[in-house]
């Protein structure tokens, strides 16, 4: 088999695959742990782990003993136990009434901000002859979702029309915490610890108290409370430029192999609209990718990939599925050639951050844009573990 070509694992799959590395993964959840001390981790794996993978990423993290796991959806949190995951589950985005049900038999703790999902999960518990757990989310600031920090008190007064539901925690969302400077940040904690205070003087006693994103695991230590939630951090990449450097390791490589390699004279035109048309005569790669497995269509004209250690210029827009490179100035390129669209190769490396600044987003947008249908090939020391999605044709 020729250098960098597709792993075996992989030969029955279109030739585009991720990467995902475990050891990687388990560093920065020790990193983050050395930075927070003993609070407790809950490790966010939302929209599929940032597009890593929800069941692996779990997990792998539930090997290393992570302490919760934080999702949006209720579907997410049932995902994580059909799949065998048995850590607590915190449903950050809430739920639908009518999702109560489907909360109390996979044993999810919801989010709650808002009566009738109490209502909906008091009535829920009293048909199974049980009780629920939550955690109420109040709005500091982000302005999104929760019950406002003045309104707590009131709100207790719906928990405790539902014995049913037992309020086991508070939370918030921190809006500004990727810049140290701003203090608008404290101004959350102190309205947050203000809400919580008002909560237990009312007669709840509250056994988490988690406030801590990505960037207050490095720079807010009055965030850190008895739950942290790391999210981008875990996958590798700071939440901004300016929140403390700490070494975190990028999770994800995204790679495709050449499909089609062609001579063309100069004039020749690339793709949809031609939008390129070479001024030279040049050497035109084609890959088996495209923005719906994760290359931002923004990256055409303007971003690069990784070749033989190279950067090769995108040509033309990207499209649905294929993306074309100028390979004239890389010598000895062939099909089956592997293309790193973020990772390293030899000395260069294009991480997410650096994709998302060609496409004008957050490393977040890159990561969570990783198609569906790009098999994730898991790896410990380099070799496969797993390979997920689409399995074997």
């Amino acid at each position: 088999m020729a250098a960098g070509v597709i792993p075996p694992p992989l030969h029955a799959h279109r030739p585009t695959w991720a990467e995902i590395d475990l050891e990687a993964l388990a560093w920065n959840l020790g990193l983050a742990r050395r930075t927070l001390g003993s609070v407790p981790v809950l490790a966010v794996v939302k929209a599929d782990a940032y597009g890593h993978g929800a069941v692996e990423v779990a997990r792998a993290l539930e090997k290393e003993r992570v302490d919760w796991f934080g999702v949006a959806l209720p579907e997410e949190g049932v995902e994580l136990r059909r799949a065998g995951v048995t850590r607590p589950v915190l449903l950050l985005g809430g739920l639908a009434p009518a999702q109560a049900d489907l909360v109390l038999e996979h044993g999810l703790t919801p989010a709650v901000f808002r009566a009738d999902q109490v209502e909906a999960l008091d009535a829920a518990a009293g048909r199974r002859g049980t009780r629920v757990s939550a955690h109420l989310k109040i709005d500091t600031g982000m302005g999104r979702l929760g019950v406002p920090a003045a309104e707590v008190v009131a709100f207790a007064a719906v928990l405790a029309r539902s014995p049913r539901v037992r309020l086991a925690g508070a939370f918030s969302h921190l809006a500004a915490a990727d810049d140290p400077s701003d203090p608008f940040t404290e101004r959350q904690v102190e309205l947050f610890l203000g809400a919580v205070q008002a909560l237990r003087s009312s007669g709840l006693a509250l056994e988490a108290i988690h406030l801590a994103n990505s960037a207050a695991v490095t720079d807010h230590r009055a965030a850190w409370l008895t739950l942290a939630r790391p999210g981008i951090v875990l996958y590798g990449y700071p939440p901004s430029s300016k929140v403390s450097p700490l070494p975190w390791r990028p999770v994800l490589s995204l790679k495709s192999t050449i499909i089609y390699l062609k001579d063309v004279p100069a004039g020749t035109s690339i793709g949809y609209g031609r939008a390129y048309v070479t001024p030279r005569p040049a050497r035109i790669a084609s890959l088996a990718i495209g923005y719906d497995d994760g290359l931002p269509r923004l990256l055409g004209n303007r971003g690069h990939v990784l070749v033989r250690g190279r950067r090769a210029p995108i040509v033309g827009r990207v499209s649905m599925d294929l993306t074309t490179l100028d390979v004239t100035e890389i010598p000895g390129v062939r099909l089956g050639d592997v293309a790193v669209v973020i990772g390293g190769d030899a000395e260069e490396f294009l991480g997410a951050d650096q994709i998302a600044s060609w496409a004008e987003t957050i490393s977040w947008e890159v990561l969570c844009g990783v198609g569906a249908r790009v098999p994730r090939l898991y790896l410990r020391g380099g070799h496969p573990t797993v390979a997920s999605r689409f399995g074997r044709l």
